[in-house]
């Protein structure tokens, strides 16, 4: 998680598998440390749930920039912890 993050974002190989949609223009995305992650043109809209111990404990929309962001799955940005309350 960065709470500091300007967007939501997912790396690669999870867009790949959720499938990805081309988007109109490149963005640029601020995380919580001041650096930038250069947008690509691809976005990933989804629903998740999420369990805990076989219950669900939601269900989720993630609405994703796709970046190489290395060996993590999701940047969770501010913006998308307080839509959903967490």
């Amino acid at each position: 998680m960065d709470t500091g993050a300007s967007a939501l974002v997912i790396g690669e190989r999870i867009a790949k598998k959720l499938g990805c949609w081309k988007r109109a223009r490149k963005v640029k995305i601020q995380l919580g440390d001041g650096s930038t992650l250069a947008g690509r043109k691809y976005v990933v809209y989804t629903t998740l749930k999420v369990f805990s111990e076989g219950s669900l404990l939601g269900r989720f929309t993630l609405d994703a920039e796709v970046l190489d962001i290395g060996k993590r799955e999701v940047i969770l940005g501010r913006s998308w912890l307080e839509e959903h309350g967490l």
